[in-house]
């Protein structure tokens, strides 16, 4: 048993060159139709994928040593050779078929454009509320300056809470609009008055 050697190359989906002993060779088609055209001539199969059943056809190439048919040749002679050429005829045409459609699907694919997503909008940063608390001793001190120089009468800025700070924090928040006004001098209301 001889060494024997075979290397298939595939050039898209339809497309294969096939290297040999005997030679090179190109096949056209999809799984299960194959026209493979070679030094020999020209072999098409056609089967069933996965199944190992397939129905095979060769045609040789007229040998340039055959003398011209003559006249008294038999007509089934001249039909083979007419047979022949049929072959090579469906061969090149299934090419420039395969040819075609394959250009024509890049070129639709390329004319296409790109659909960019845009990104979704990022929500505004929710800012938390600040937390209120009591004043210190200092701090009514200074809500009862800053009162005072807005306007509203808070008594003395002494750093006690008494009714003119309360009445004076209240309306103070009254006319700032401030949400769920406290009904004590509290953080909110000094942030407020300072200007924050």
């Amino acid at each position: 048993m001889g060494i024997r050697f075979r290397k298939s190359i595939p050039f898209g989906k339809f497309f294969r060159l096939n290297l040999s002993k005997s030679g090179v060779s190109l096949g056209v088609g999809p799984p299960g139709l194959n026209v493979n055209i070679g030094p020999r001539g020209v072999r098409q199969t056609v089967g069933l994928p996965g199944t190992g059943v397939y129905y095979q056809e060769s045609h040789q190439w007229p040998k340039s040593t055959e003398v011209a048919p003559t006249p008294t040749a038999t007509s089934q002679e001249a039909s083979n050779s007419e047979f022949d050429w049929k072959i090579i005829g469906i061969a090149i045409a299934i090419i420039a078929l395969v040819v075609f459609f394959a250009s024509g699907s890049s070129t639709t694919a390329s004319k296409q454009p790109a659909t960019v997503s845009k990104p979704a909008p990022s929500p505004p940063p929710v800012t938390p509320p600040k937390p209120d608390r009591p004043l210190n001793r200092d701090e009514v001190r200074e809500l009862q300056t800053l009162l005072k120089k807005q306007g509203f009468n808070a008594g003395t800025p002494d750093g006690v809470i008494g009714p003119k700070t309360r009445a004076a924090a209240q309306a103070f928040a009254r006319a700032h609009q401030m949400k769920d006004a406290p009904t004590e001098p509290s953080l909110r209301v000094l942030d407020a008055a300072r200007g924050h």
